[in-house]
């Protein structure tokens, strides 16, 4: 297959619709051996797909080549900062570039940058937990912006002026957001900027969902819109939601502003080491256009299992579902008289579906459950099935 060009839709179909539950209860996946065989896991983000061949025909090189030994990141960190100047709007060089060990260790090292104990950060209600655990674990503060799903999880930057104070430094975003499902407006996103503008704060974005995006809707990266936001802000992205390669723990963060760049370099040195020499190795065919086929191929699958969703949602009485407009993941409510851990562990022995219960997102996810969908037609039949003779028996 020539370097980019789109493989047979049969070749598609076997890469991202192949899924059984008997054949995924036999992969090497913490997803499918956590809970007892036979349960559907929806409770963790992470794809029932193969990975792409180019990935893996990458990994197999750097081994053939022995990149096994100590080596620099520079190959790696020039091909992510061409990625962001070319899709992300950001005139970035490789020394603008920190590589981690996917995103979650870029939120601590934001707190420790921007904060000290005691001092403030704004996180949203719902929101993707170890956000509010970066913020425990620094014995910082954290202000709840609300969500509410009634308002089409709007951004309200009324309500964000009134969270600020003097002890406020930093603002958490989350976008496309887990586990809403937001993609943000440019709108909400400049509103963010001018907060930070206004007051001194610093922002870092999770980028990490970029490509997940439905119905034509423009992912818009929040430092490219002024070089004053730019100034203060950090950008995250990852590998793992894409392409389902969370194994390779790889992630990069983008500083333009040189001392915001060196003073985070000083904090993780010692403590984050970036990214293996293998990781670094693929890191080239998910960053170019050579998988652009996988990413349209991948939004394609995923329209039609969120369509599926969306149908077989609606004929169950007592369910509300948010427009699912970035990632994979649903963020349903359920109105049976139970709390959403509750309703997981009913879940979880009635119908043998292991969901995400809503409280782990905030006080906001009472009553939700969170899905991740990206998986086969089959199994998402089968998991509505179940669910379906579940909820009977309590109505």
């Amino acid at each position: 297959m020539a370097e980019g060009s789109r493989p047979k839709a049969s070749v598609i179909e076997a890469l991202m619709n192949f899924a059984t539950v008997e054949e995924m209860a036999s992969k090497p996946r913490i997803k499918w051996k956590r809970d007892p065989k036979g349960v559907i896991p929806l409770w963790i983000a992470d794809p029932d797909f193969h990975v792409a061949p180019e990935i893996k025909e990458a990994l197999i090189k750097a081994v053939e080549e022995e990149r096994l030994f100590y080596d620099d990141d520079v190959e790696a960190r020039e091909a992510m900062a061409e990625k962001i100047r070319r899709r992300n709007g950001i005139e970035a060089t490789a020394d603008d570039i920190l590589i981690t060990q996917g995103v979650l260790p870029t939120f601590w090292l934001a707190v420790q940058y921007a904060c000290k104990p005691g001092d403030e950060v704004v996180v949203t209600d719902p929101m993707y937990y170890p956000f509010y655990r970066a913020v425990e674990m620094t014995g910082t503060k954290p202000l709840y912006w609300p969500l509410e799903m009634e308002e089409g999880y709007r951004f309200d930057i009324e309500r964000l002026k009134e969270l600020i104070t003097p002890r406020t430094k930093l603002i958490f975003v989350c976008n496309p957001h887990n586990p809403c499902g937001r993609v943000m407006t440019e709108e909400e996103l400049r509103g963010i900027g001018e907060v930070a503008v206004d007051h001194g704060l610093t922002i870092l974005v999770d980028e990490l969902w970029e490509d997940i995006i439905f119905d034509d809707r423009r992912h818009i990266t929040l430092a490219s819109l002024s070089p004053e936001f730019e100034e203060r802000t950090m950008t995250v992205w990852g590998f793992s939601k894409t392409y389902g390669v969370a194994g390779l723990q790889m992630g990069y963060l983008c500083a333009t502003n040189k001392e915001m760049m060196e003073e985070l370099r000083s904090i993780a040195q010692g403590l984050l080491r970036g990214a293996s020499t293998l990781s670094r190795a693929a890191a080239k065919v998910m960053l170019d256009d050579t998988l652009k086929w996988w990413r349209e191929a991948l939004m394609e699958h995923l329209h039609r299992i969120r369509a599926i969703c969306e149908k077989r949602f609606a004929e169950i009485p007592g369910v509300e579902v948010p427009k699912l407009e970035g990632t994979y993941l649903m963020f349903p409510r359920f109105n049976y008289g139970m709390s959403s851990e509750e309703l997981e562990e009913y879940l979880l022995k009635e119908a043998r579906l292991r969901f995400t219960a809503g409280t782990h997102f905030g006080s906001r996810g009472e009553g939700h459950l969170r899905m991740c969908i990206a998986t086969s037609e089959a199994i998402i039949n089968e998991v509505f099935d179940r669910l379906e003779r579940a909820l009977e028996k309590l109505r």
